[in-house]
């Protein structure tokens, strides 16, 4: 009997897709996708899967490496400890302003948006914002938050790009049938906007007063499809201390179910500086008539389906307690993205932590070192199609 050798680059389809769903940390998720070009095809197949069935994978956290000026480390939540380190760049004191499905998003100082895939060592340059779009100020804060309706990589000619700009938290989009970018029309008093989400075909925007809104972006590509769809609103903006939060944060439970998340801060006057930290999270469930698109009720609850939602400059995600048996259940994992000052100066992941919603309390997921104070804030990243 002659000796045989398997070939394991062609196992079927279903068991592959079988060993990928059993795969319990990112890390192995992408080493296994890029061990062919046969695995990377089924991969992307199993992260298509995974996305359509609001599945989240869990995120990991990537930090600043100042030894090197374009590497970064990877830390992961699962293994508790550093994985691995990418290659980025972008200079190491660069801020982020967005982080969906692998992708990271950096903004120049002629207001172009760069969309960076680290793991893929891919980019994608989108329009620069018309000159009459921004305010004056430094260009690193300009750009609030870009957030991504699908991954580049599985849909090149089908993803949505909103962006909340300026400091009065303007909405802008953009899609790759476009030459420019849309800005929407919005009063200065129903803006300050500071998280998207999209849902059912809709974006939904939330800003600093607790106001919501949902606009269509998926208008035909004819000459009315460069003029801003309408923006409708679900709260309105009633500027009132009790309404207000330092940030707030739109997100989809595994179960399908909405919530708003608000991030509230206390400050205390350390030498020169004010120096914030957490001080709680109020969250509210969302009830939606999906098909008239109206709030029909908003409650303060103290459980998000008892998952475990990510937030910061990242796009705004929870992930099932039980695909991340390693985590706390029913709490919410926060970086530092509270924007203070009127020119960049990063002050390091000064406010890193777990928030508990049944009761309040906090602790840490991550211990940085005091020589990363001079940093900038730490951001969630999650794994992309293929990363060696």
């Amino acid at each position: 009997m002659g000796n045989s050798v398997p070939d394991w680059e062609y196992l079927p389809k279903l068991c592959l897709l079988t060993v990928f769903e059993k795969l319990d940390e990112p890390i192995s998720l992408v080493q296994f996708g890029a061990v062919s070009k046969y695995w990377h095809s089924l991969f992307n197949t199993f992260l298509d899967i995974k996305r359509r069935s609001s599945t989240n994978l869990v995120p990991m956290l990537m930090i600043p490496f100042k030894k090197s000026a374009t590497k970064r480390k990877i830390y992961s939540l699962q293994a508790k400890s550093k994985i691995a380190e990418i290659e980025f760049p972008k200079p190491y004191t660069w801020r982020y302003c967005g982080s969906c499905y692998g992708w990271l998003a950096t903004v120049d100082e002629s207001f172009n948006i760069t969309l960076s895939n680290p793991f893929e060592n891919l980019s994608i340059r989108l329009p620069q914002f018309d000159s009459m779009a921004y305010d004056s100020g430094h260009y690193t804060y300009k750009i609030l938050k870009v957030v991504l309706s699908e991954d580049p990589l599985l849909h090149p000619n089908n993803f949505v790009v909103v962006v909340i700009y300026s400091v009065y938290g303007r909405l802008a989009f953009y899609r790759p049938c476009q030459e420019n970018w849309i800005y929407m029309d919005v009063d200065e008093d129903q803006s300050l906007f500071l998280d998207i989400l999209f849902h059912k075909g809709l974006v939904y925007a939330i800003g600093h007063y607790n106001n919501l809104v949902w606009f269509d972006v998926n208008g035909a590509e004819d000459d009315e499809s460069s003029k801003p769809p309408k923006l409708n609103t679900l709260v309105p903006t009633i500027l009132r201390l009790e309404n207000y939060s330092h940030r707030a944060y739109l997100v989809r439970s595994s179960m399908g179910n909405l919530y708003s998340i608000h991030k509230h801060l206390k400050f205390e006057e350390v030498g020169e500086r004010s120096v914030h930290s957490i001080k709680k999270f109020t969250v509210f469930k969302l009830i939606l008539d999906d098909e008239n698109s109206r709030l029909l009720e908003k409650k303060e609850v103290q459980s998000i389906d008892g998952d475990i939602v990510f937030v910061g400059d990242n796009r705004t995600l929870a992930v099932s307690a039980l695909d991340f048996p390693e985590g706390q259940p029913n709490s919410i994992y926060f970086t530092d993205d509270f924007i203070d000052t009127d020119t960049y100066e990063p002050f390091g992941p000064r406010d890193i932590g777990i928030f508990h919603l049944k009761d309040g309390s906090l602790e840490k997921y991550y211990q940085f070192k005091s020589s990363h104070k001079d940093l900038p804030p730490y951001i969630w990243i999650s794994p992309s199609i293929e990363y060696n």
